[in-house]
Protein backbone atom coordinates (compact mmCIF):
# COMPACT_ATOMS: atom_id res chain seq x y z
CA UNK A 1 0.00 0.00 0.00
CA UNK A 2 2.77 2.44 0.91
CA UNK A 3 4.76 1.58 -2.24
CA UNK A 4 1.62 2.04 -4.38
CA UNK A 5 1.02 5.53 -2.97
CA UNK A 6 4.60 6.76 -3.19
CA UNK A 7 5.43 5.41 -6.63
CA UNK A 8 2.10 5.76 -8.46
CA UNK A 9 -0.35 8.09 -6.70
CA UNK A 10 1.91 10.76 -5.22
CA UNK A 11 3.70 11.63 -8.50
CA UNK A 12 0.33 12.35 -10.10
CA UNK A 13 -0.98 14.37 -7.16
CA UNK A 14 2.20 16.43 -7.00
CA UNK A 15 1.59 17.66 -10.54
CA UNK A 16 -1.58 19.38 -9.28
CA UNK A 17 -2.16 22.48 -7.16
CA UNK A 18 -1.48 21.61 -3.48
CA UNK A 19 -4.54 23.32 -2.03
CA UNK A 20 -6.84 21.80 -4.68
CA UNK A 21 -5.47 18.34 -3.79
CA UNK A 22 -5.98 19.00 -0.10
CA UNK A 23 -9.55 20.28 -0.55
CA UNK A 24 -10.41 17.33 -2.80
CA UNK A 25 -8.96 14.90 -0.27
CA UNK A 26 -11.17 16.36 2.46
CA UNK A 27 -14.28 16.20 0.24
CA UNK A 28 -13.64 12.58 -0.74
CA UNK A 29 -12.84 11.65 2.86
CA UNK A 30 -16.07 13.24 4.04
CA UNK A 31 -18.08 11.21 1.52
CA UNK A 32 -16.34 7.92 2.31
CA UNK A 33 -16.74 8.61 6.03
CA UNK A 34 -20.52 8.36 5.70
CA UNK A 35 -20.30 4.70 4.63
CA UNK A 36 -20.08 2.74 7.88
CA UNK A 37 -19.10 -0.52 6.20
CA UNK A 38 -16.13 1.17 4.49
CA UNK A 39 -15.00 2.70 7.78
CA UNK A 40 -15.18 -0.70 9.49
CA UNK A 41 -13.17 -2.27 6.67
CA UNK A 42 -10.50 0.42 6.73
CA UNK A 43 -10.25 0.27 10.53
CA UNK A 44 -9.58 -3.48 10.43
CA UNK A 45 -6.65 -2.91 8.09
CA UNK A 46 -5.07 0.31 9.35
CA UNK A 47 -5.63 0.28 13.11
CA UNK A 48 -3.00 -1.39 15.30
CA UNK A 49 -4.48 -2.92 18.46
CA UNK A 50 -1.72 -3.31 21.02
CA UNK A 51 -1.92 -2.38 24.70
CA UNK A 52 1.77 -1.44 24.67
CA UNK A 53 0.85 1.65 22.64
CA UNK A 54 -2.06 2.78 24.79
CA UNK A 55 -1.56 6.18 26.44
CA UNK A 56 -3.68 7.54 29.29
CA UNK A 57 -3.43 11.22 30.15
CA UNK A 58 -5.89 11.70 32.99
CA UNK A 59 -9.36 11.26 31.52
CA UNK A 60 -7.97 11.14 27.99
CA UNK A 61 -7.26 7.69 26.58
CA UNK A 62 -5.38 7.27 23.29
CA UNK A 63 -5.15 3.86 21.60
CA UNK A 64 -1.70 4.85 20.35
CA UNK A 65 0.58 7.92 20.56
CA UNK A 66 0.29 9.00 16.89
CA UNK A 67 -2.13 11.90 16.46
CA UNK A 68 -3.09 14.18 13.60
CA UNK A 69 -2.18 17.84 14.09
CA UNK A 70 -4.56 20.72 13.53
CA UNK A 71 -4.51 22.18 10.04
CA UNK A 72 -5.34 19.09 8.02
CA UNK A 73 -9.05 18.77 8.85
CA UNK A 74 -9.86 22.41 9.48
CA UNK A 75 -13.63 22.02 9.78
CA UNK A 76 -14.09 18.52 11.16
CA UNK A 77 -15.34 17.09 7.88
CA UNK A 78 -13.03 14.08 7.56
CA UNK A 79 -12.76 12.82 11.15
CA UNK A 80 -14.58 9.52 10.51
CA UNK A 81 -12.19 8.46 7.77
CA UNK A 82 -9.13 9.79 9.56
CA UNK A 83 -10.07 7.81 12.66
CA UNK A 84 -10.21 4.68 10.52
CA UNK A 85 -6.64 5.27 9.33
CA UNK A 86 -5.40 4.41 12.82
CA UNK A 87 -4.70 7.75 14.45
CA UNK A 88 -4.65 7.78 18.24
CA UNK A 89 -6.31 11.20 18.27
CA UNK A 90 -7.34 13.89 15.80
CA UNK A 91 -7.12 17.64 16.32
CA UNK A 92 -9.64 19.62 14.28
CA UNK A 93 -9.11 23.24 13.30
CA UNK A 94 -7.93 25.82 13.82
CA UNK A 95 -11.45 27.14 14.45
CA UNK A 96 -12.40 30.73 15.28
CA UNK A 97 -15.66 32.07 16.67
CA UNK A 98 -16.44 33.65 13.28
CA UNK A 99 -15.85 32.14 9.87
CA UNK A 100 -12.82 33.32 7.93
CA UNK A 101 -11.57 32.98 4.37
CA UNK A 102 -7.96 33.11 5.51
CA UNK A 103 -5.09 34.54 3.47
CA UNK A 104 -5.14 35.07 -0.31
CA UNK A 105 -4.11 32.17 -2.57
CA UNK A 106 -1.70 30.61 -3.31
CA UNK A 107 -1.03 29.73 0.32
CA UNK A 108 0.22 26.13 0.33
CA UNK A 109 3.50 25.07 -1.26
CA UNK A 110 5.47 21.82 -1.51
CA UNK A 111 9.23 21.33 -1.14
CA UNK A 112 9.56 17.73 -2.39
CA UNK A 113 13.34 17.56 -1.98
CA UNK A 114 12.85 18.14 1.76
CA UNK A 115 9.50 16.34 2.14
CA UNK A 116 8.36 19.68 3.54
CA UNK A 117 5.59 22.19 2.93
CA UNK A 118 5.19 25.93 3.41
CA UNK A 119 1.84 26.95 4.88
CA UNK A 120 0.29 30.40 4.68
CA UNK A 121 -3.40 29.52 5.04
CA UNK A 122 -4.25 32.12 7.67
CA UNK A 123 -6.72 29.75 9.43
CA UNK A 124 -9.65 29.65 6.97
CA UNK A 125 -12.59 27.93 8.66
CA UNK A 126 -16.37 27.87 8.80
CA UNK A 127 -16.63 29.19 12.34
CA UNK A 128 -17.28 27.62 15.73
CA UNK A 129 -21.05 27.21 15.37
CA UNK A 130 -20.88 25.28 12.08
CA UNK A 131 -17.96 23.10 13.17
CA UNK A 132 -19.57 22.38 16.55
CA UNK A 133 -22.85 21.30 14.97
CA UNK A 134 -21.00 19.03 12.56
CA UNK A 135 -18.98 17.36 15.30
CA UNK A 136 -22.08 16.89 17.48
CA UNK A 137 -23.33 14.24 15.02
CA UNK A 138 -20.12 12.19 15.12
CA UNK A 139 -19.55 8.99 17.02
CA UNK A 140 -15.78 9.19 17.09
CA UNK A 141 -13.57 6.14 17.41
CA UNK A 142 -10.74 8.25 18.86
CA UNK A 143 -10.43 11.38 21.02
CA UNK A 144 -11.17 14.57 19.12
CA UNK A 145 -9.43 17.79 20.06
CA UNK A 146 -10.50 21.18 18.75
CA UNK A 147 -7.87 23.86 18.12
CA UNK A 148 -9.21 27.37 18.79
CA UNK A 149 -7.76 30.61 17.44
CA UNK A 150 -8.82 34.22 17.00
CA UNK A 151 -10.63 35.19 13.79
CA UNK A 152 -8.27 36.31 11.04
CA UNK A 153 -9.89 39.59 10.00
CA UNK A 154 -6.72 41.44 9.13
CA UNK A 155 -7.73 44.11 11.64
CA UNK A 156 -6.26 44.93 15.04
CA UNK A 157 -8.32 43.84 18.04
CA UNK A 158 -7.95 44.67 21.72
CA UNK A 159 -6.92 42.02 24.20
CA UNK A 160 -10.43 42.02 25.68
CA UNK A 161 -11.96 41.39 22.25
CA UNK A 162 -9.56 38.53 21.53
CA UNK A 163 -10.15 36.92 24.92
CA UNK A 164 -13.89 37.17 24.34
CA UNK A 165 -13.51 35.38 20.98
CA UNK A 166 -11.52 32.53 22.49
CA UNK A 167 -13.95 32.10 25.39
CA UNK A 168 -17.07 32.12 23.21
CA UNK A 169 -15.55 29.62 20.78
CA UNK A 170 -14.51 27.41 23.67
CA UNK A 171 -18.00 27.62 25.14
CA UNK A 172 -19.59 26.58 21.82
CA UNK A 173 -17.18 23.74 21.12
CA UNK A 174 -16.47 22.23 24.54
CA UNK A 175 -19.44 19.86 24.48
CA UNK A 176 -18.15 18.21 21.31
CA UNK A 177 -14.45 18.04 22.18
CA UNK A 178 -12.47 15.54 24.21
CA UNK A 179 -9.93 18.30 24.71
CA UNK A 180 -9.49 21.93 23.68
CA UNK A 181 -6.27 23.45 22.35
CA UNK A 182 -5.93 27.20 22.72
CA UNK A 183 -3.68 28.22 19.84
CA UNK A 184 -1.96 31.29 21.25
CA UNK A 185 0.69 31.97 18.61
CA UNK A 186 -0.56 31.03 15.15
CA UNK A 187 2.38 31.81 12.83
CA UNK A 188 0.12 32.53 9.82
CA UNK A 189 -1.87 35.27 11.55
CA UNK A 190 0.48 36.90 14.03
CA UNK A 191 4.03 36.11 12.83
CA UNK A 192 4.47 34.03 15.97
CA UNK A 193 3.83 36.95 18.30
CA UNK A 194 0.83 37.06 20.59
CA UNK A 195 -0.90 39.20 23.17
CA UNK A 196 -0.79 36.07 25.32
CA UNK A 197 2.96 36.46 25.68
CA UNK A 198 1.90 38.95 28.34
CA UNK A 199 1.30 36.87 31.46
CA UNK A 200 -1.65 38.92 32.74
CA UNK A 201 -3.53 38.52 29.44
CA UNK A 202 -2.93 34.76 29.38
CA UNK A 203 -4.07 34.49 32.98
CA UNK A 204 -7.28 36.37 32.18
CA UNK A 205 -8.00 34.08 29.23
CA UNK A 206 -7.65 30.88 31.25
CA UNK A 207 -9.64 32.25 34.19
CA UNK A 208 -12.51 33.14 31.86
CA UNK A 209 -12.38 29.74 30.15
CA UNK A 210 -12.49 27.97 33.51
CA UNK A 211 -15.87 29.54 34.19
CA UNK A 212 -17.32 27.39 31.38
CA UNK A 213 -19.37 24.48 32.61
CA UNK A 214 -18.04 20.97 31.85
CA UNK A 215 -14.83 22.32 30.36
CA UNK A 216 -12.68 19.51 28.92
CA UNK A 217 -8.90 19.38 29.44
CA UNK A 218 -7.04 22.28 27.85
CA UNK A 219 -3.71 22.28 26.04
CA UNK A 220 -1.85 25.49 25.26
CA UNK A 221 -0.22 25.73 21.83
CA UNK A 222 2.79 28.03 21.95
CA UNK A 223 5.57 28.99 19.58
CA UNK A 224 8.43 26.56 20.19
CA UNK A 225 11.24 28.19 22.16
CA UNK A 226 13.92 27.50 24.77
CA UNK A 227 13.72 30.82 26.59
CA UNK A 228 13.68 30.21 30.34
CA UNK A 229 12.28 33.60 31.33
CA UNK A 230 9.53 33.41 28.73
CA UNK A 231 8.61 29.93 29.87
CA UNK A 232 8.57 31.01 33.51
CA UNK A 233 6.15 33.84 32.71
CA UNK A 234 3.81 31.35 31.05
CA UNK A 235 3.95 28.88 33.91
CA UNK A 236 3.37 31.58 36.54
CA UNK A 237 0.36 32.87 34.62
CA UNK A 238 -1.35 29.47 34.70
CA UNK A 239 -0.11 28.09 38.02
CA UNK A 240 -3.55 28.32 39.66
CA UNK A 241 -5.45 27.05 36.60
CA UNK A 242 -6.62 23.47 37.08
CA UNK A 243 -7.83 22.81 33.53
CA UNK A 244 -4.44 23.06 31.76
CA UNK A 245 -3.22 19.57 30.89
CA UNK A 246 -0.13 20.35 28.88
CA UNK A 247 1.56 22.02 25.93
CA UNK A 248 1.86 21.68 22.16
CA UNK A 249 4.33 23.73 20.10
CA UNK A 250 3.86 25.75 16.92
CA UNK A 251 6.72 25.83 14.45
CA UNK A 252 8.23 29.33 14.66
CA UNK A 253 7.72 31.57 11.62
CA UNK A 254 10.68 32.13 9.34
CA UNK A 255 12.73 29.88 7.10
CA UNK A 256 16.21 29.89 8.58
CA UNK A 257 16.57 26.14 8.20
CA UNK A 258 18.99 23.98 6.25
CA UNK A 259 17.10 22.66 3.20
CA UNK A 260 17.82 20.71 0.04
CA UNK A 261 15.64 23.20 -1.82
CA UNK A 262 17.48 26.38 -2.80
CA UNK A 263 17.38 28.95 0.00
CA UNK A 264 16.28 31.73 -2.36
CA UNK A 265 13.29 29.67 -3.51
CA UNK A 266 12.26 28.85 0.07
CA UNK A 267 12.51 32.44 1.26
CA UNK A 268 10.55 33.77 -1.71
CA UNK A 269 7.42 31.93 -0.58
CA UNK A 270 5.09 33.36 2.09
CA UNK A 271 4.28 31.39 5.21
CA UNK A 272 5.79 28.95 7.68
CA UNK A 273 8.01 26.04 6.73
CA UNK A 274 6.82 22.69 8.14
CA UNK A 275 8.50 19.31 8.00
CA UNK A 276 11.91 17.65 8.46
CA UNK A 277 14.07 20.83 8.32
CA UNK A 278 12.39 22.00 11.55
CA UNK A 279 13.01 18.80 13.48
CA UNK A 280 16.12 19.84 15.43
CA UNK A 281 14.59 23.10 16.61
CA UNK A 282 11.33 21.44 17.64
CA UNK A 283 13.13 18.63 19.46
CA UNK A 284 15.28 21.15 21.35
CA UNK A 285 12.18 23.04 22.54
CA UNK A 286 10.51 19.78 23.58
CA UNK A 287 13.56 18.69 25.58
CA UNK A 288 13.88 22.09 27.24
CA UNK A 289 10.26 22.20 28.37
CA UNK A 290 10.31 18.61 29.62
CA UNK A 291 13.30 19.40 31.84
CA UNK A 292 11.62 22.44 33.37
CA UNK A 293 7.87 21.81 33.77
CA UNK A 294 6.14 20.00 36.60
CA UNK A 295 5.75 16.60 34.95
CA UNK A 296 3.23 15.44 37.54
CA UNK A 297 0.95 18.20 36.30
CA UNK A 298 1.73 18.83 32.62
CA UNK A 299 2.36 16.62 29.60
CA UNK A 300 3.91 17.53 26.26
CA UNK A 301 2.70 16.72 22.76
CA UNK A 302 5.61 16.50 20.31
CA UNK A 303 5.56 17.50 16.66
CA UNK A 304 7.77 18.76 13.87
CA UNK A 305 9.70 16.82 11.24
CA UNK A 306 8.41 13.30 11.90
CA UNK A 307 9.06 10.94 9.00
CA UNK A 308 9.82 7.62 10.68
CA UNK A 309 9.22 5.52 13.77
CA UNK A 310 12.68 6.55 14.92
CA UNK A 311 11.60 10.19 14.81
CA UNK A 312 8.51 9.38 16.90
CA UNK A 313 10.58 7.37 19.35
CA UNK A 314 13.14 10.16 19.72
CA UNK A 315 10.43 12.68 20.65
CA UNK A 316 8.96 10.26 23.17
CA UNK A 317 12.37 9.64 24.72
CA UNK A 318 12.88 13.41 24.92
CA UNK A 319 9.61 13.84 26.82
CA UNK A 320 6.58 13.70 24.54
CA UNK A 321 3.71 11.59 25.85
CA UNK A 322 2.10 11.58 22.40
CA UNK A 323 3.02 13.14 19.05
CA UNK A 324 1.21 14.76 16.14
CA UNK A 325 1.94 14.52 12.42
CA UNK A 326 0.74 16.42 9.37
CA UNK A 327 3.38 16.89 6.66
CA UNK A 328 4.40 13.24 6.59
CA UNK A 329 0.79 12.27 5.83
CA UNK A 330 1.06 14.40 2.68
CA UNK A 331 4.27 12.69 1.57
CA UNK A 332 3.83 9.12 2.86
CA UNK A 333 0.10 8.62 2.40
CA UNK A 334 -2.65 6.91 4.41
CA UNK A 335 -0.54 3.93 5.49
CA UNK A 336 1.89 6.12 7.44
CA UNK A 337 0.16 5.79 10.84
CA UNK A 338 0.21 2.01 10.62
CA UNK A 339 3.89 2.09 9.63
CA UNK A 340 4.82 4.41 12.49
CA UNK A 341 3.00 2.34 15.11
CA UNK A 342 4.44 -0.97 13.88
CA UNK A 343 7.93 0.48 13.87
CA UNK A 344 7.46 1.96 17.33
CA UNK A 345 6.55 -1.46 18.70
CA UNK A 346 9.78 -2.89 17.29
CA UNK A 347 11.81 -0.12 18.94
CA UNK A 348 10.10 -0.56 22.30
CA UNK A 349 10.75 -4.29 22.23
CA UNK A 350 14.38 -3.75 21.19
CA UNK A 351 14.97 -1.56 24.25
CA UNK A 352 13.12 -3.75 26.71
CA UNK A 353 10.08 -1.53 27.28
CA UNK A 354 6.77 -3.27 27.85
CA UNK A 355 4.78 -0.05 27.43
CA UNK A 356 5.33 3.18 25.50
CA UNK A 357 4.87 5.31 28.63
CA UNK A 358 8.03 3.77 30.10
CA UNK A 359 10.08 5.45 27.33
CA UNK A 360 8.82 9.00 27.95
CA UNK A 361 11.76 11.25 28.84
CA UNK A 362 14.39 8.53 29.33
CA UNK A 363 16.93 10.51 27.28
CA UNK A 364 16.15 13.73 29.09
CA UNK A 365 16.35 13.21 32.86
Amino acid sequence: MAFFFRRLIRPVLFQLDPEWVHDSTIKISETIGKADWVIRLLSRYYRIHDERLRVELGDLCFHNPIGLAAGFDKNGRATSLLSALGFGHIEVGSVSINSSKGNPRPRLFRLPKDEAIIVNYGVPNQGAKVVGERLSHLCGQVPIGINIVETNTGLTSTSDQIIREYVEATRLLSANADYITLNLNCPNTSAGESIFDTASVLKSLIEECEKIRDLPPIFLKLTAHSDGQRMERTLLAIEKCKSIRGFIFNIPPGKNYITETQTSEVRSLPGTLCGPPTQSLMDAALAFWYKNVDRRRYVLIGSGGIRSSEDVYKKIRLGASVVQIYTTLVYRGPNVVRELNKGLLVLLERDGFTHVEQAVGVDNP
